[in-house]
Formats: C-alpha cells, sequence, structure tokens
C-alpha cells in the first residue's frame, strides 16, 4: 500500500513541478516539502500544523485531502507532546508497558503465603470431613494359604482406631498395622474396620483360604 509521501510526490512528479514551485504556490517550506514526501513528518513542528500541511499539499496536487489524511492516519499517530510518530511506536508500548517494583514484590509475596495457607486449611478441613483410609498390602484379595494363620499388613490413618474381625489392633506412629489372623479351613472373611475420632468408620473386607 502507498504511503503518503510517495502519493505527494508522484503527483508532483506527473505536474512537473520542482520543490521550489511547489513552496511558492503553497507558502509550505521546501524543507517541510521534502518531509512530507519522505514520510518524514517528525521534522514538522505539530501535529495540527503537519495535517494542514497535507490538506494544503494535496489539494493543490490535484488530491483528495480527505484520503490522502486517511491514509496519513492509517500510518501516523501522535504522541503526549503534540509530535508525530509512526504507530509502531507508541501502540505496542503503550498496551505492553510493565514496570516492577518493590510494591510489587511485596503484593507477590503475601498472595503467595496466602494461597499457600487457604491449601493447608483446605486440606486439614478435607481430612476432617473424610472418613479414614484403609490400605491393606498383605495378603491379596482370593489369596490361598496352606498354614492356619496369616500375618495382615497394612496402613490406616494414624489417629482412627483399628479393628480386624473386631479386635483392636495396635498402629504405629505412622498408621501402619500388623495382625496375626487365624484362619479356618475353606473361605474366611476377614473385616478391617477403622473408625476416627468423628466416629466415621470405614470397613474393609478381604477374602482368603486356608487349605488343609
Amino acid at each position: 500500500m502507498r504511503t503518503v509521501g510517495e502519493l505527494l510526490r508522484q503527483a508532483r512528479f506527473k505536474k512537473g513541478l520542482s520543490l521550489e514551485e511547489v513552496e511558492k504556490l503553497t507558502k509550505i517550506r521546501v524543507k517541510y516539502i521534502l518531509a512530507m514526501e519522505e514520510n518524514d513528518f517528525a521534522k514538522i513542528p505539530q501535529a495540527t500544523t503537519c495535517r494542514g500541511f497535507i490538506r494544503n499539499y494535496a489539494q493543490m496536487l490535484g488530491l483528495s485531502a480527505e484520503v490522502v489524511l486517511a491514509i496519513f492516519r492509517r500510518d501516523f499517530t501522535e504522541n503526549e507532546k503534540g509530535q508525530i510518530i509512526p504507530r509502531g511506536m507508541i501502540t505496542p508500548l503503550d498496551k505492553f508497558k510493565f514496570w516492577w517494583n518493590p510494591k510489587l514484590t511485596l503484593i507477590l509475596g503475601v498472595l503467595i503465603i496466602l494461597v499457600i495457607f487457604l491449601g493447608f486449611l483446605l486440606r486439614q478441613y478435607l481430612d476432617y470431613i473424610s472418613s479414614p483410609k484403609i490400605t491393606v498390602v498383605f495378603p491379596p484379595e482370593g489369596e490361598i494359604f496352606s498354614t492356619n494363620q496369616v500375618e495382615f499388613l497394612g496402613k490406616t490413618d494414624k489417629d482412627a482406631s483399628f479393628y480386624i474381625n473386631g479386635e483392636i489392633v495396635n498402629l504405629s506412629s505412622e498408621g501402619e498395622f500388623r495382625k496375626n489372623v487365624a484362619l479356618v479351613e475353606g473361605e474366611n472373611e476377614v473385616v478391617l474396620e477403622a473408625v476416627n475420632r468423628r466416629k466415621q468408620k470405614t470397613k474393609v473386607i478381604r477374602r482368603v483360604k486356608f487349605v488343609h
């Protein structure tokens, strides 16, 4: 797409006009005419003056001033000081400018601590409302034994009361249990039950066989 400078320069060449002749016709100094033709609008003092020069120059050349100004607005804008600059030099900087400072560091630190604290509270709450867990490490379901005793190994919540076939079982400080259970011939159903301080219960039935 052609720029304002290209349109103005090509129209001047078609009319066979020199820069000096354009200066006489428009009362615009040669250095500003050159600035417009080279798209170097920063050399023109103010945005208002610049748009006026473009309008006058375009009309003198027989171009549509509104069309030329529309192309100018497409490619250029003005900064806070009223100076003309290319659009690419101001829009991205204003849009993505970000400054880090000690205040933001403090805010971020507080937010991180708050998230950690809320996560801790959430975990404590979920642990509080949850039923105790039971994990049986040994024996596996359906295992067949040739002896009438088998040692049950596993883990539950460390603050729970734990029972196997209704008999209390001592837990380690980590909630691990180890208990020898007598078997009768054939299939045996061993009931493991954990009860927490809120009287919530979890029950697991493990079936094993004793074959003499």
